[in-house]
């Protein structure tokens, strides 16, 4: 079988390797879809810590070739996604119910490659109704799932998204199912700007185009906004994002912005605005959840690149260019809509 690796220089190649054989209560599965994260795309370019085993990619989906003897709850040709991490459940924090926290994480974290081993506890099967490519963006929906839960929305809350790219696009999908206020995004990609607009956004402003949070606080008639997601990555955003908080609002930051980016922040400003900032990990508990209303979102449309397997480089660099939202790799046999 093939496997992407990475080399410390983070030079990407492929690896013939025996394909491996289930036992006890592992499941083989021979992979559909890979889909490249913004944090491969860090490890790819060195700002962010390169992979122990050098294998890399955590969102994906596939079909059951094999079970273990000890799997009931699977069987050859189930179609499945991959829970890219859980809890050892031994450690205090799996046993306080804070498996997020786990000190012996399990984690799939080389889900490129024609076929995978996993425990089954991280396979979980596709619902009807949720096809592989959509299937593949189930860990994404999850992190979206969990920082639109810590943003703490109220009835009529006026919200910002800094940043559209597919992670923001689905993000904004789930906003929109609240009953909120104004919606805005802030984004400099003309076509993602026009993708805000068509998944629901009030308003699309480019950061690019001049002073962009006196723009932002004008539409929200000078009181800022009660809800910030920074989505973007960008270090500027970041410096952004407090600056557009109403009081008594939260601020959210969702992306990774390198290793060794400090944030400023007036603690007398954040004392009078009584901001509440937050980070979002990677939870526990929500996976099942994001199953259940993945089919309802319409996932397919923030994907906009799809590459097969044995162009994966290719498609680092085009991901890595800024054009895309979610791009994609299809393994050979991959059927398309399924």
């Amino acid at each position: 079988m093939k496997v992407l690796y990475m080399k410390p220089d983070t030079t990407l190649y492929f690896k013939e390797e025996p394909k491996p054989v289930p036992a006890g209560g592992q499941v083989l599965i021979r992979m559909a879809y890979a889909s490249i994260c913004n944090f491969d795309i860090m490890m790819w370019k060195g700002t962010a810590a390169y992979p122990p085993d050098g294998r890399i990619g955590h969102e994906g989906s596939g079909v059951v070739e094999a079970v273990g003897s000890e799997v009931i709850s699977f069987q050859p040709g189930d179609l499945v996604t991959i829970l890219p991490s859980y809890g050892c459940g031994l450690c205090e924090d799996c046993r306080s119910k804070r498996e997020e926290y786990c000190s012996n994480i399990h984690a799939n974290t080389g889900l490129m490659t024609e076929y995978v081993l996993c425990d089954q506890r991280s396979v979980f099967l596709l619902p009807p109704g949720l096809g592989l490519r959509e299937g593949c963006l189930t860990e994404p929906l999850m992190m979206a799932m969990e920082a639109v839960r810590k943003a703490n929305l109220s009835d009529g809350a006026n919200v910002v998204l800094m940043g559209c790219g597919a992670m923001g696009q689905i993000i904004l999908k789930l906003v929109r199912r609240h009953p909120v206020g104004k919606l805005m995004v802030i984004e400099p990609d003309a076509e993602k700007r026009e993708t805000a607009l068509r998944f629901g956004a009030d308003f699309a402003l480019n950061p690019d185009s001049g002073n962009i949070v006196s723009e932002a606080l004008l539409l929200s008639n000078g009181r800022g906004y009660d809800a910030v997601l920074e989505i973007s990555g960008s270090q500027a955003s970041a410096k952004q994002a407090l600056h557009l908080a109403a009081r008594g609002g939260s601020v959210v930051f969702f992306a990774l912005y390198g290793m060794n980016f400090e944030l400023n922040v007036n603690l007398f400003s954040l004392y009078w605005k009584d901001i509440t900032i937050t980070a979002v990990g990677v939870p526990s508990g929500v996976f099942p959840r994001a199953l259940r209303i993945a089919p309802s979102l319409r996932l397919f449309e923030v994907i906009t690149g799809m590459f097969p397997f044995d162009q994966a480089v290719d498609a680092f660099e085009a991901k890595a260019r800024g054009g895309h939202a979610k791009v994609m790799l299809a393994f050979p046999g991959a059927a398309e809509g399924r």
